[in-house]
C-alpha cells in the first residue's frame, strides 16, 4: 500500500445525530480488513457486514475535503441541517430511499454526481469461492448480473421484502431486522441460474425473463413519478423501516428455464432396439467358419472367457458348448425330446460378413427351406447404419454373409436390399438365398449339358458340376438308387442347378442344400412309401409339451393306385402298381428322357402314387431346442398329442430369429 496520510475523522459538533465528518486527502488507499487470501484471489468485501455506511457525502465546507458518513439510523435528509454545504459526490447505500433531485435541503448545493453502492456480490461463474463479493460499478455498456428491470404495469412483487426467521435456529450473518419466513426453508444467499422444465438448483444466476421472472438481487427501473435517480430500492411501498440489504430468497418453482438440467426418469413403457452393452473383460473373439469334414470342437482353444449371456443373478457361472454342436444320434435311434416343466434354451444369433469377418447388426432374421426349393431363403431386418456393410458397392456380385443361429452357420447372399423409414426409425431389409445360388441364374451362365457316353445318374451330376472337365468344388451326397443312362439320353439347357434338378427329379428326388458347406444332398421325396410308414423309425419324437403351436389341415387327393412311367427316345416303359390294390385307378402317364432303367421307373412311380389319398398338413411351432437343433426337410417326425400319435415327413422348415426368441416352424406331411 502507498504511504498516504491517514484518514482523519472528526466528530461532528453539529446537532445532527448519527453523522461523522472525515477530513483528509482523496480516498485513494486500499483498506484491507481481512488477512491475505491463501488462494491468490483478491475478493473485496466478501465477508464485510458491519459497520456500514448508508450515506457518504463528499462536500465542500470551509475545509478542503470533507467526507460525511451517515451511520444508521441516520438519514440523508439531515443534510439540510448542515449549513453552506456544496455536495460534489453523494454515495448511497441500499437502505436510503431519497429523492435527491426533488429534496428540499436548504443550504445544500448538489454540484457533482450521485453514486449508488449496493455492495451486492456476484460470484465468478464456476469458480465461486465466497457466498458473495463486491460487484464492480459499470457506467454503461457492460453486462453484469444486476440490471435494470423492465417496468411491468401489474403483477410485479417487491424485489426486497421483510422475511421471517427460520424456526430451526439456523444462524446467519444477516442483520436482525429480518422477519421470520412462513416456509420451513432458509438459505443464506444464492445466485439463481436459468431453469426450465421444472428443474431446480440450489444456487443459480438470475437472468431476465419475459414474464413471471423474479431475481433475488437486481437494480430496479426508476419510477417516473417519485424517483429522479437511476438506482433505488425496489420496494414500492417506500416504508422507512426496510434497511436490510440482503434477505432469504424464496424458491420460485414456475416459469424457470435452463439450458441444462437434471432429468427425472420417466417410466412410461419405453422400448428401444438398442441397449448399452457391457464390455467383456480383455479377450480375443475370432469368428471361424467351420469347414467340413474337420470336426468342430465344443470349445475353441483360447485362454479367454467369452460371455455370451448376461451376468447370472444367482452368482453361478454356466458353461455351455461354445459352438453348440449337437452330436449326431446313432443310426436307427430317434431323438426323443423329454417332457419337462420348463424348456430352457440359450439363443445366440449373429450375422457376419464373410470377406473380412465384420459383424453386421441385425434386428431379426429368418431362414426357410422346403422340398420344392434347392436353396435356403434368407430375410433380415438391419438398422439403417448397416447399409454400408451389406451394399455390394464396386464389388461384383452380392455380399456373402454368415448367419449363425445357435451355433449352426448359414452362408447366404444378400441379393436384394430395400430401405424403410418410419417416423423416428429407419431400417433396411435384405433378402437372398443360400450360397448354392451361385449355381443358378443370374450368376451362372446358360449352358447345354449332354452325355456323349454312357454314365450313371450319379456320374451325370459330377459331370454337370465341372467347367471344361475341372470340378467347381461342389460335392454331391447321393441318396437315390443309381441307374445307368445311355449315351445321348441326357440333354439339358440351362444353369448348373437346372441340370441337377432335372437329374434328381427323373427318379422322384429333390435337392437339399447344406447350410454352409459346398455340398448338395439328393434325397427321394418318399424314402419309404406311406403305406409302409408303420415300419419307419422316426428321426425325432416331439411331445405336445415341447410344441408351442399346432395347426392341422386335411386334404383330399385322387386315390391313384397305378401309373405308367416311360422314357423318351431311349429307355423303358414301366408299370407301377401299388401292392394290395386292384390297380384300377390310373394316374396320368409320366414321360422323362432319363427313365432308362427299371430302378428309375420304380422310384418315379412310388413318388407319384405316394402323393394320393387323404393327407394331413401339420404345422408345428417349437423352440430351437438343443436336442433337436434345426430340423430340415426330409426328416421323419413323430408328434405325440395325448393318445394320438402321428407320423409324418418334414416338407418345410422356417427359422425365425428375433432375439431373445428363436423359433422353428415345421411343415409336416402326414396321412389320415
Amino acid at each position: 500500500m502507498p504511504s498516504a496520510p491517514s484518514e482523519l475523522t472528526l466528530a461532528a459538533t453539529l446537532p445532527v445525530p448519527g453523522v461523522s465528518i472525515q477530513i483528509g486527502p482523496p480516498l485513494v488507499d486500499l483498506l484491507f480488513d481481512q488477512p491475505a487470501a491463501t488462494d491468490a484471489e483478491l475478493v473485496f468485501g466478501a465477508s464485510f457486514i458491519a459497520p456500514r455506511d448508508d450515506v457518504v457525502v463528499l462536500a465542500n465546507l470551509p475545509l478542503p475535503v470533507v467526507a460525511i458518513k451517515f451511520i444508521p439510523p441516520a438519514r440523508a435528509e439531515l443534510l439540510a441541517e448542515l449549513p453552506a454545504l456544496t455536495v460534489s459526490t453523494l454515495l448511497l447505500r441500499p437502505s436510503v430511499p431519497l429523492d435527491v433531485a426533488g429534496a428540499s435541503l436548504p443550504g445544500v448545493v448538489f454540484s457533482g454526481e450521485v453514486g449508488y453502492y449496493s455492495r451486492t456480490q456476484r460470484p465468478t461463474v464456476g469458480q465461486t469461492a465466497h457466498p458473495w463479493q463486491v460487484a464492480s460499478q459499470t457506467e454503461g455498456g457492460a453486462t453484469q448480473g444486476q440490471q435494470d428491470a423492465a417496468a411491468t404495469p401489474a403483477g410485479w412483487d417487491a424485489f426486497w421484502r421483510r422475511t421471517l426467521g427460520v424456526p430451526q435456529g439456523i444462524e446467519h450473518r444477516l442483520p436482525p431486522v429480518l422477519a421470520a419466513a412462513p416456509e420451513q426453508r432458509g438459505a443464506r444467499h444464492q445466485d439463481a441460474t436459468r431453469l426450465q422444465d421444472s428443474t431446480w438448483f440450489a444456487h443459480q444466476d438470475a437472468t431476465r425473463f419475459a414474464a413471471a421472472r423474479q431475481g433475488l438481487f437486481q437494480n430496479a427501473d426508476p419510477i417516473r413519478d417519485a424517483t429522479r435517480f437511476r438506482h433505488q430500492d425496489g420496494d414500492r411501498t417506500k416504508r422507512a423501516g426496510r434497511v436490510s440489504r440482503w434477505q432469504c430468497a424464496v424458491l420460485v418453482v414456475r416459469g424457470q428455464g435452463s439450458d441444462f438440467q437434471t432429468a427425472r426418469p420417466q417410466l412410461k413403457d419405453w422400448r428401444g432396439r438398442y441397449q448399452e452393452a457391457v464390455p467383456p473383460p480383455p479377450g480375443i473373439s475370432r469368428w471361424v467358419v467351420p469347414e467340413p469334414p474337420v470336426p468342430q470342437p465344443c470349445y475353441t482353444p483360447s485362454p479367454h472367457l467369452l460371455f455370451a449371456a448376461l451376468a447370472a443373478t444367482d452368482g453361478h457361472l454356466l458353461f455351455l458348448c461354445e459352438n453348440h454342436v449337437t452330436p449326431p444320434h446313432p443310426d436307427g435311434e430317434p431323438v426323443v425330446v423329454p417332457v419337462r416343466r420348463v424348456y430352457f434354451v440359450i439363443n445366440n444369433v449373429t450375422l457376419f460378413r464373410v470377406s473380412d469377418g465384420a459383424p453386421v447388426p441385425v434386428f431379426n432374421l429368418s431362414l426357410s427351406l422346403d422340398a420344392s426349393s434347392w436353396a435356403w431363403g434368407f430375410d433380415a431386418v438391419l438398422p439403417a447404419r448397416a447399409e454400408a456393410l451389406v451394399a455390394p458397392g464396386s464389388a461384383s456380385g452380392p455380399v456373402e454373409l454368415v448367419a449363425s443361429v445357435n451355433g449352426t452357420p448359414f452362408r447366404v447372399l444378400a441379393e436384394s436390399i430395400s430401405r424403410e423409414r418410419i417416423f423416428g426409425d429407419a431400417s433396411i431389409r435384405i433378402s437372398g438365398r443360400g450360397r448354392n445360388a451361385v449355381l443358378a441364374a443370374p450368376y451362372a451362365p446358360v449352358m447345354t449339358f449332354s452325355n456323349t457316353e454312357g454314365r450313371t445318374a450319379r456320374q451325370l451330376m459330377d459331370d454337370v458340376l465341372t467347367v471344361n472337365g475341372i470340378p467347381l468344388g461342389w460335392a454331391i451326397d447321393w441318396g437315390l438308387t443309381d441307374w445307368n443312362v445311355p449315351a445321348g439320353a441326357f440333354a439339358q439347357q440351362g444353369s448348373w442347378i437346372d441340370a441337377l434338378t432335372a437329374i434328381a427329379g427323373a427318379a422322384g428326388g429333390y435337392l437339399i442344400p447344406h447350410p454352409s458347406a459346398q455340398s448338395i444332398r439328393v434325397r427321394h421325396r418318399y424314402p419309404v412309401a406311406p403305406w409302409e410308414w408303420s415300419t419307419v423309425t422316426p428321426d425325432f419324437v416331439l411331445p405336445v409339451d415341447a410344441v408351442a403351436r399346432e395347426s392341422i389341415r386335411w386334404l383330399e387327393r385322387p386315390a391313384y393306385n397305378r401309373v405308367f412311367v416311360s422314357g423318351q427316345d431311349v429307355g423303358v416303359l414301366g408299370q407301377v402298381t401299388r401292392a394290395g390294390t386292384a390297380g384300377d385307378v390310373l394316374a396320368p402317364m409320366v414321360v422323362d428322357p432319363l427313365i432308362t432303367e427299371a430302378a428309375a421307373a420304380r422310384q418315379r412311380g412310388i413318388a407319384v402314387l405316394a402323393d394320393t389319398g387323404q393327407q394331413i398338413e401339420v404345422s408345428l411351432r417349437l423352440p430351437l431346442l438343443a436336442e433337436t437343433g434345426i430340423i430340415e426337410p426330409g426328416a421323419f417326425v413323430e408328434y405325440q398329442d395325448g393318445s394320438i400319435t402321428r407320423l409324418g415327413i418334414v416338407r418345410a422348415t422356417q427359422v425365425e430369429a428375433g432375439m431373445p426368441d428363436v423359433w422353428q416352424t415345421l411343415g409336416v406331411q402326414a396321412y389320415a
